[in-house]
């Protein structure tokens, strides 16, 4: 008895259609991305995720612009941050000579106006274990516009005496005393008789002079050294 074969059967008429009954256009691509009509793709290679997004934004154009302006504010003002604020530089109170002394005392200006007490009192009195801890209080006691205006003092070129060095602060061009600074241990620091008048009024080395600008001297009578 011969046996009964089934016909060979055609290609399957639901082969090729989506839930739609659609068609299907499948394309392989060099990359190995399969990409099936109506947007989606099965990642071989690249993934259309670009498409999407710009079909978004496309859909949502108010959404998608106030995103960008967004983003972009924050990228500038990352930017600035970072630029404008850099950190205080302790170690330049090991640099030798007179360049030293100049470097300690404007980085000791950078710590007032970014209330850093710690930078602070390594720069000037690293001995003391009490500095930080008045400084903080200082320091807080100011708000940052005030603190900013440490900028308006000028230095002069650091000259030396007998006990180390000291450099020439000034306001608007008219002279307010000296900085003076000795070495201890092979290192820059303020002269130890102006900390502790600094310490005893709870001012910074150049917010002192911006307190006595703006009348608000908490030592009455107190100046900085004038030689």
């Amino acid at each position: 008895m011969l046996e009964e074969r089934e016909p060979p059967r055609g290609p399957d008429p639901r082969q090729g259609q989506d839930a739609r009954g659609g068609q299907n256009q499948v394309n392989i691509l060099s990359g190995g991305s399969t990409t099936i009509s109506g947007g989606s793709v099965v990642a071989g290679g690249d993934v259309t995720i670009i498409q999407k997004a710009r079909q978004w934004a496309f859909a949502n154009p108010l959404l998608a612009g106030g995103l960008a302006v967004v983003v972009l504010s924050g990228s500038i003002w990352t930017g600035v941050s970072l630029g404008s604020d850099p950190a205080v530089d302790v170690s330049v109170v090991e640099e030798p000579g007179l360049p030293g002394a100049l470097h300690t005392v404007e980085q000791t200006r950078l710590a007032e106006r970014l209330g850093d007490a710690a930078s602070w009192c390594h720069l000037v009195q690293p001995g003391d274990s009490s500095c930080e801890t008045t400084m903080n209080s200082a320091f807080a006691a100011k708000s940052q516009s005030y603190r900013d205006r440490v900028e308006e003092v000028g230095l002069g070129e650091p000259e030396k005496i007998d006990s180390g060095a000291q450099v020439a602060l000034s306001w608007q061009g008219s002279s307010q005393g000296t900085a003076r600074l000795v070495q201890a241990g092979g290192r820059w620091q303020l002269n130890t008789s102006d900390y502790g008048l600094l310490k005893l009024c709870g001012a910074g080395l150049f917010l002192s002079l911006v307190d006595a600008k703006s009348q608000e001297l908490k030592c009455g009578m107190f100046q900085l050294p004038t030689s």
